[in-house]
């Protein structure tokens, strides 16, 4: 069906849809008393060009006549021919025509019945509704001719006025709006909208940003006015910064840089503030001041898992087992202490390292949760050394007597003891000490020279 109307839009210029038209009116005779009644008649019809039209009519009328009784009514029944002559075309809104008939007609009147060939001629109109429904107003003269005369008909011809309202029903499709949008082909300046989609007065669809690409494509629907867009109506972002080329500043933005609301690259941000930015930072939560690399992270070159600016051995043979302070129990270097003697090679001639971390609850030797953390890793490196035994000394800052800060100083080393020892180290290889204040490393005339006299040593003895 859809070619065929398609074929038909394509070889005529017209709308050729067979139509119904019932009318229904008065009729009026030539005589000066007006003698007047009821008219009701039926059209099927269709355009035969684009002016002209033609139809098949069936319809009846009666009068009645002033002076004679009810029975003596003109009655007039008539089937006919129409030929249309449009005066405009299909696109008035209005489309006045002028109108030929010739029918033949059966008459009673007087008692007597007779039949003849007549003709009218009159106009009209149709008023448009839909593509598919008109308003019909419709007047003519009719000449009815009798075809013999004698007894109580006197007169060859009857001459009656004929108007009437009705409607103008078309069947089918409409074959001159190919795509099926309410505008007819001839005023349709987007004759192939898809089906369903609403349309303006010219047959097209909104676009309601005016952007080239129609609403009911359009994903961004309220692009500002003169904004290049893609084929879904979104703006353009070339160097795809998230920032659309109308409103990109650096619109050659390299893939995957930071770009602030105008498109151009934002200075890197650095959080941790350790020179390297966070784009490319593995490690963004590193302390302030500690060195790192490339990567953002700490730098580690012997690969032990300790910072460098943190380990006290940082030549440490790869895989050795360490300390919290980077320095494994054997065959490792550690950084002299100022004073300390040292080997040829520079590094520290004692065994010792300090257990940095390793704190005491205030005038207690009750291990902190903290100093408990560190010792685990101590515990792990000692069995790592089964042959290895050690001292692990306590020592304090100078405030109390002598006496006083030696036992607390003991006492500390042996709870360090009992912590490794339940931590699965062989409590016979580990000599717990305590020197008191004997042996400072730093001064005492500061808090933090005697935060770090008071420590814990590890060394080892054999």
């Amino acid at each position: 069906m859809l070619l065929s109307f398609t074929g038909l839009a394509q070889a005529y210029d017209y709308d050729q849809r067979w139509y119904i038209s019932p009318t229904i009116g008065a009729a009026v005779s030539d005589a000066s008393n007006l003698d007047n009644g009821p008219m009701g008649q039926i059209s099927i019809g269709r355009s035969i060009a684009k002016y002209q039209g033609f139809e098949l009519e069936g319809g009846y009328s009666g009068l009645t006549v002033s002076n004679l009784p009810a029975k003596n009514r003109y009655g007039r029944g008539v089937l006919g021919a129409n030929f249309l002559q449009y005066l405009g075309p299909e696109s008035f809104a209005i489309r006045p025509y002028i109108l030929g008939n010739l029918n033949g007609h059966y008459i009673n009147f007087l008692g007597e019945h007779q039949g003849g060939i007549g003709y009218g001629i009159g106009g009209g109109a149709f008023i448009n509704l839909t593509r598919s429904l008109d308003l019909r107003a419709d007047a003519r003269y009719n000449v009815d001719a009798v075809r013999d005369r004698g007894g109580a008909l006197q007169r060859s011809n009857f001459y009656v006025w004929t108007a009437g309202l009705g409607i103008r029903y078309k069947f089918g499709a409409d074959p001159l709006d190919e795509d099926g949008d309410g505008v007819p082909d001839s005023l349709d300046k987007c004759p192939h909208t898809p089906h369903g989609v609403q349309v303006d007065a010219n047959g097209c669809p909104p676009d309601s940003d005016h952007d080239g690409v129609p609403d009911y494509l359009d994903k961004c629907p309220n692009t500002p006015a003169g904004a290049p867009v893609d084929a879904n109506g979104c703006p353009l972002d070339s160097d795809h910064d998230g920032v659309p080329d109308y409103l990109d500043k650096c619109p050659n933005t390299a893939r995957g840089v930071a770009v602030g609301p105008d498109g151009c690259p934002l200075p890197p941000v650095d959080s941790d503030g350790d020179g390297v930015p966070d784009n490319l930072d593995k490690c963004p939560n590193t302390p302030r001041g500690q060195k790192v690399g490339p990567d953002g992270c700490p730098l580690d070159s012997d690969g032990d898992g300790i910072p460098d600016d943190q380990d006290e051995c940082p030549n440490t043979p790869a895989g050795a087992k360490v300390l919290p302070n980077g320095c494994a129990l054997k065959g490792d270097c550690r950084k002299p202490r100022p004073g300390e003697q040292v080997d040829e090679h520079g590094c520290a001639l004692e065994h010792s390292f300090i257990l940095k971390g390793v704190k005491f609850e205030f005038d207690s030797d009750r291990l902190t949760p903290a100093a408990k953390e560190i010792l685990n890793q101590v515990a792990a490196t000692l069995q790592a050394y089964p042959d290895i035994k050690v001292d692990l000394e306590g020592h304090t800052d100078s405030i109390g007597s002598d006496a006083y800060n030696m036992g607390l100083s003991e006492k500390r080393a042996i709870s360090v003891k009992n912590y490794l020892t339940s931590s699965g180290v062989n409590g016979k290889r580990m000599n717990p000490v305590g020197y008191g204040k004997t042996r400072p490393i730093d001064t005492n005339e500061t808090e933090t020279g005697r935060e770090n006299n008071r420590r814990v040593e590890l060394r080892v003895i054999d």
